[in-house]
């Protein structure tokens, strides 16, 4: 990972108000925590965890 990030969570609630409790009552309750970005999914594009590796196989 590299970027400004210094952590990435991947995070699965019932809704978004359980989100904002999840913010706001644990994650900025952490010391040394500045900041948070949220990025929400809002449709499924792909779903596969694999990594394409055929090529590395040889032959």
């Amino acid at each position: 990972m590299t970027g400004t990030e210094d952590f990435l969570l991947r995070v699965v609630v019932e809704d978004l108000p359980r989100y904002q409790e999840l913010v706001l009552n644990i994650l900025t309750q952490i010391p040394g925590v500045a900041n948070i970005r949220s990025s929400f999914a809002l449709d499924q594009v792909k779903y596969t965890t694999a990594l394409p590796t055929g090529h590395l196989r040889g032959g």
